[in-house]
């Protein structure tokens, strides 16, 4: 198996099962007309890092994934601290975008605060950081995974919905790492691009 396949099965892997659309009635539709989003994001513990050589020692199979382990656990813990130091928040970026979608869409009204009555969407991230696109490559694209839920005023779900973007294929364009390194302001632009795109296909959805 090739160190490119292996970062894809990898990534797949983290990420879990594809988001499960689940749609609006007509009946909940007509009925839920507000909605706050929940400002509690939940995230993992770390962020996903690999970073270029990563791929490398995963193409010689389960002995050189355990060899080079320790190089990718501080590249996640590197990752996060670095983040963490310059004000980098996955969990606002991914407020931020998926807001500006749902009230650019039009299909619901945004309350900033909650009101009664209002329903409440909730954000969760699955996945979140920085990988190589394939196994021999010095540069770097954002990987994350969003998911949404909305619960009517009863607590009933009404609608969830969520995406992704892994390392192949991703859409946006990928940066060398040495760029990447010490700039906070370029990582977090690769994370707003792709929390943009998941939060656009998000509120198609809707």
């Amino acid at each position: 198996m090739t160190a490119a396949l292996k970062v894809v099965l990898i990534s797949a892997l983290l990420a879990g099962c594809a988001p499960v659309t689940q749609k609006m009635s007509d009946a909940d539709r007509k009925a839920v007309r507000v909605a706050t989003i929940n400002p509690n994001v939940t995230k993992p513990p770390e962020p996903y890092y690999l970073g270029p050589g990563g791929g490398i020692g995963l193409a010689f199979g389960a002995l050189g994934a355990i060899v080079t382990e320790p190089g990718r656990a501080a590249g996640r813990s590197s990752l996060a601290e670095f983040l963490d130091r310059n004000g980098v928040s996955i969990e606002r970026i991914a407020l931020e975008e998926l807001g500006a979608a749902l009230r650019a869409s039009g299909k619901l009204q945004i309350a900033d605060r909650a009101e009664p009555g209002a329903a409440t969407i909730s954000i969760v991230i699955k996945l979140y950081g920085l990988s190589i696109p394939h196994g021999f490559s010095s540069n770097l694209v954002p990987v994350l995974q969003m998911e949404c839920a909305m619960v009517d005023a009863g607590g009933k779900t009404v609608w969830s919905a969520g995406d992704r973007l892994l390392s192949l294929g991703n859409p946006v364009e990928a940066r060398p790492a040495e760029e990447l390194r010490n700039d906070a302001r370029a990582i977090e632009n690769a994370l707003r691009a792709a929390a943009r795109h998941i939060a656009g296909n998000i509120a198609k959805e809707l």
